[in-house]
């Protein structure tokens, strides 16, 4: 008789057989939600991407429609990677990177790779036309390595604007601007990086405006590692940027790296996209994992699949910060509530439920928050931690941890008023102060039912399980 998979997840996105990564062509198209995803599903024997597709009318309940795009081209043959889709004129626009590596003595960064700009339509979202390709290494600044990928474009007036993300030759990373009349013929006109070194690589671009303020969302690879920030090698944020740099063409212009803030701080969140759905809600969905990871995979080992997405969550702008927040359809799947006492503990029903905790609003006093023994969040009245103690750094790697190898990260935060822990089998979403601070992680625990235990002056501590 086949284990049962206690770690699939009830709520979010996973593959149904192997590799999942990067959320590519999010959006809302003809009133349905669409995800395409990086995939891979005979992982690893076979590791070259393809666009898995979820689709959903309510941003609930999801169905897995196939493969949408197989690297099978000249132009993708090692890979469909990342890119968004643009919805206009009733059609769906599809742009992604074409990975071809070329036979020879390469190093693949500096030579022997081809990133092909990718271009393709639906009127259904389900069928889509030939590929064709609309950008290639020749079209791209000299002063580049052959790392430009992962296209993202809007319309701005009658222009098509599309960002990528690049790595120039003294491995500063940057970001890419090209224009185009027609979203088919584009040329390159100007890019943006750091005035002080800030990653090899920028990948995962994205650009969206909020409250009359445009921000440029992306990922750093290869940002020194600090305490409170950055502690993930390969890193996800955003900056304000100007208008002025995507309408007029500023060459030569920085982001000050100091003012990067990073969407999540938890172990495992990568490659976010955001579109706006027709309730006018600008919608982040985020990989629930990241590159070059060296922890133990037990979904992988047992039940042939790895990695998630998150939840669909909602962005805000406030106080030159951007919150993020579940969507509010979440809480249609709340069932039985439990209101729990501060101090006692409490056995759940089931490792999938939604956990919501409130601080009166002058205390500014700690807590500690347990799931099992080997699993806290905790807060000294200065520093938010995620902590795995059933692993350590001299043997992080230990097959069967709850956390598989994960040991602790620590954020900076002034005060606390309520939290929100969303549980999903071997996926944890800790949203603190409505979304001003967020941690990711997965998590394996070997039972269904968790014991669980809140240390703090709660006046709210409320649990639902979820359906």
């Amino acid at each position: 008789m086949k284990q049962q998979d206690i770690w699939r997840c009830h709520y979010h996105i996973t593959p149904p057989t192997g590799w999942m990564n990067d959320p590519n062509g999010v959006c809302q198209f003809q009133g349905t939600y669409h995800i395409f995803f990086q995939y891979a599903p005979d992982y690893p024997k076979d590791d070259n991407k393809s666009w898995g597709h979820y689709i959903s009318k309510d941003l609930l309940h999801w169905e897995f429609i196939g493969t949408t795009f197989y690297p099978d081209s000249i132009y993708d043959k090692n890979g469909a990677f990342s890119g968004n889709a643009l919805i206009e004129n009733e059609e769906m626009i599809i742009y992604y990177t074409g990975n071809v590596e070329q036979e020879g003595d390469h190093d693949y960064t500096h030579s022997g790779r081809e990133s092909n700009t990718i271009r393709v339509t639906s009127k259904d979202g389900i069928h889509f036309s030939e590929k064709n390709c609309v950008l290639d290494n020749s079209q791209y600044p000299q002063h580049y390595t052959c790392h430009i990928r992962d296209p993202k474009v809007w319309k701005n007036d009658a222009l098509y604007q599309m960002v990528m993300g690049g790595r120039t030759i003294e491995d500063y990373g940057s970001i890419l601007l090209f224009q185009s009349a027609d979203g088919v013929h584009w040329n390159y006109t100007h890019d943006l990086t750091s005035r002080h070194p800030f990653g090899f690589m920028w990948e995962c671009p994205d650009v969206f405006q909020m409250n009359g303020q445009w921000f440029l969302s992306f990922c750093p690879q290869g940002v020194p590692v600090a305490e409170y920030h950055h502690q993930n090698y390969h890193l996800s944020g955003y900056v304000p940027i100007s208008e002025e740099w995507l309408t007029k063409g500023i060459s030569g212009d920085f982001i000050d790296e100091t003012q990067f803030l990073e969407w999540d701080y938890g172990f495992d969140f990568y490659a976010p996209q955001t579109f706006v759905d027709d309730k006018g809600r600008r919608i982040l969905i985020g990989w629930v994992g990241g590159p070059d990871m060296t922890y133990p995979e037990p979904t992988l080992e047992q039940y042939h699949w790895i990695h998630k997405l998150t939840l669909p969550r909602v962005l805000t702008y406030q106080d030159g910060h951007l919150l993020q927040k579940p969507i509010p359809e979440l809480e249609q799947l709340r069932s039985t509530k439990h209101v729990l006492k501060n101090d006692v503990p409490f056995v759940t029903n089931s490792n999938c439920f939604d956990w919501n905790l409130e601080l009166p609003e002058s205390d500014s006093s700690g807590f500690t928050i347990s799931i099992t023994d080997e699993f806290t969040f905790a807060y000294d009245g200065h520093v938010l931690s995620l902590t795995f103690s059933d692993s350590t750094e001299q043997s992080p790697a230990v097959y069967g941890n709850i956390g598989a190898g994960r040991t602790c990260r620590k954020v900076l935060c002034e005060m606390v008023q309520n939290i929100r822990i969303l549980v999903d089998c071997s996926v944890v979403e800790i949203y603190v102060n409505d979304g001003a601070i967020v941690q990711t992680t997965h998590f394996f625990p070997k039972e269904t039912t968790l014991p669980l235990l809140a240390r703090g002056n709660f006046r709210t501590n409320c649990l639902w399980d979820m359906a």
